[in-house]
């Protein structure tokens, strides 16, 4: 599986490049152009497409354990009455879907994005398996809280597990259930018991990815025509929320004069920054490796007030590129993008924490609202 992992997370890599390409050579044309353009609906089209794309390999990355996350405090029944609506939607009227959320449960760290990623999946799931399931008059689905203690006699029974306090998320259907061959390959990447065109087998190998992630632990208990439950063990944290107003920004106000190095060994994706940047009156100097940012910068009188680089990269990566810089360009104005998460980069040490950071595919709005938020916070 961590071989499986490693080999996902090095497509969706490559793969984000490409779609950084496609997308925003597509949004640029659409800024151009108006709506009753004969070419408009295509391109329209086509940033669809790279936005559907973008969700297979975020399920990619999501099992690799490399997907970008933002954990903040949560109260867990409130994430998943806030989520009822959609869920409801999910399902047909004729599935009942039942809350068991037990009452002053610990708080969790999460991204609310990955819980709610969890939850549609695992209830998307139990809707299939309740359709397939003809031997049962119950279509039910059964969404359960509770707060739990890990010891030892748990962790020998279920490797994997850790001893400590967790919110145990449960999610059990009165669907087909599994047989043992079926449970021990379920989470593995388009792994499968749909007919063609009805999955990708992704859901729940982003699902395990996720929690794997974030330090938990899943478990099944299934059989063939009697259900399944899906136990998500979630580590609780005593720290309260802290939410604070997001700060808000004009989106008008986004061009800018400034000069920036833009460091990108992808000859494509830096053709496509350089032209946006341009497009809202940025100086650029483009550099297609660190050695020649470098001579660039050497060679140059100009003064640089932002430097956009890869992390990955022959030769000098950015965190390096930037360490040689730093009597030129500060690093709090340096923007770091790359294809992986800041999370795995942030583990494999590539990053630390508190960097400015983009991971791609971004769409050029972001990176613009970006450079901007940047180059405003240095002045």
């Amino acid at each position: 599986m961590e071989t499986v992992g490693t080999l996902s997370g090095g497509i969706a890599h490559d793969f984000n490049n490409l779609l950084t390409v496609i997308n925003g050579h597509a949004e640029m044309a659409l800024m151009k152009l108006p709506k009753d353009a004969k070419v408009y609906d295509d391109l329209l089209a086509i940033t669809r497409a790279g936005k559907r794309a973008e969700k297979v390999t975020n399920q990619l990355l999501a099992f690799s354990r490399k997907q970008i996350h933002e954990p903040t405090i949560l109260q867990i029944n409130k994430t998943i009455n806030d989520l009822g609506r959609m869920l409801r939607r999910l399902i047909p009227a004729n599935i009942s879907i039942k809350y068991d959320l037990q009452d002053n449960i610990p708080n969790v760290k999460a991204d609310p994005n990955q819980i709610e990623q969890i939850l549609i999946n695992l209830v998307v799931n139990a809707r299939d398996a309740i359709d397939e399931n003809n031997q049962n008059n119950s279509r039910r689905i059964d969404i359960k809280t509770r707060s739990v203690e890990i010891g030892q006699d748990f962790t020998d029974s279920h490797p994997g597990s850790k001893k400590g306090n967790y919110v145990l998320i449960s999610v059990k259907d009165s669907g087909i259930g599994m047989d043992e061959k079926t449970k021990e390959r379920v989470f593995e990447p388009f792994f499968t018991t749909k007919e063609t065109g009805k999955g990708t087998g992704l859901g729940l190998s982003m699902v395990y990815g996720i929690i794997k992630q974030n330090g938990g632990s899943i478990f099944i208990d299934s059989e063939p025509n009697s259900g399944t439950t899906f136990k998500i063990y979630w580590p609780a944290t005593e720290e309260s929320s802290n939410h604070s107003l997001e700060d808000e920004r004009d989106n008008d106000i986004l061009a800018g004069n400034e000069t920036i190095l833009l460091v990108e060994d992808d000859n494509d994706v830096r053709e496509l920054v350089s032209l946006a940047l341009k497009n809202f009156g940025y100086n650029v100097i483009e550099a297609e490796s660190g050695l020649k940012a470098i001579d660039l910068i050497h060679e140059s009188d100009a003064a640089i007030d932002l430097m956009i680089t890869d992390i990955i990269m022959p030769g000098i990566n950015g965190k390096e590129l930037a360490s040689r810089l730093k009597d030129n360009i500060s690093l709090n104005r340096v923007l770091f993008v790359s294809g992986y998460s800041q999370d795995h980069l942030l583990q494999n040490g590539s990053l630390q924490q508190g960097i400015n950071f983009l991971q791609k595919p971004y769409p050029i709005d972001v990176l613009i609202k970006k450079v901007r938020e940047i180059l405003d916070s240095v002045n």
